[in-house]
């Protein structure tokens, strides 16, 4: 054999014992995906007197976000929330309640645990379960979010309020997954 056709074939055999070495990524990994908070400040009077400024804690991949908590700005008061089927609120889903034309088609269901009951008591008087449903969540840009809340029988859901926020800024964070609040960093605060 000739010196190349054997280094050539060494090389091989070394890239194949370290690719056997090296350990196989879970199958679960999400790819490309990053935990990142935006701070918002109320766009009108409803939004400051039900919400106040709020921060969404969203999962942000390649082509879509996903919603894990909203926490009260300036209070100690955290929701967790998780993706819901609109079949939950009803018939005609979202397009009931807040038109065919409205961009906000994401929904997410407050969960009963931590201050989510207190949550939704506060954005939807009366209420035993809330979702909130919101568009695409993007840097430098306001939001609209739509709190939508049960009624005393199934398939009653009723929007409790139509929300504007003013984009405020990002909470640095430095970790790809979930976020201790006392080691964030604030590079947009205080106020």
């Amino acid at each position: 054999m000739s010196s190349g056709v054997e280094l050539r074939l060494t090389c091989c055999l070394a890239a194949a014992v370290a690719a056997l070495c090296l350990p196989a990524a879970p199958a679960t990994a999400a790819p490309f995906t990053t935990v990142r908070m935006f701070a918002y400040d109320p766009g009108n009077d409803e939004t400051r007197r039900v919400a106040g400024p709020l921060t969404f804690e969203f999962r942000q991949q390649m082509v879509f976000t996903t919603l894990l908590k909203i926490r009260a700005t300036e209070a100690q008061a955290t929701a967790v929330v998780t993706p819901a089927d609109e079949r939950a609120l009803g018939p005609g889903g979202l397009t009931a309640l807040i038109g065919a034309n409205a961009p906000e088609r994401d929904l997410f269901a407050i969960q009963d645990e931590a201050e989510g009951p207190a949550m939704i008591s506060a954005f939807c008087p009366g209420s035993k379960h809330a979702w909130v449903a919101i568009g695409r969540i993007r840097a430098n840009r306001d939001l609209k979010v739509h709190i939508i809340g049960d009624g005393p029988a199934p398939g009653q859901a009723h929007v409790c309020h139509s929300l504007q926020f003013y984009f405020h800024g990002e909470w640095k964070t430095e970790v790809p997954f979930e976020v201790n609040p006392a080691e964030v960093k604030k590079p947009h605060f205080p106020y």
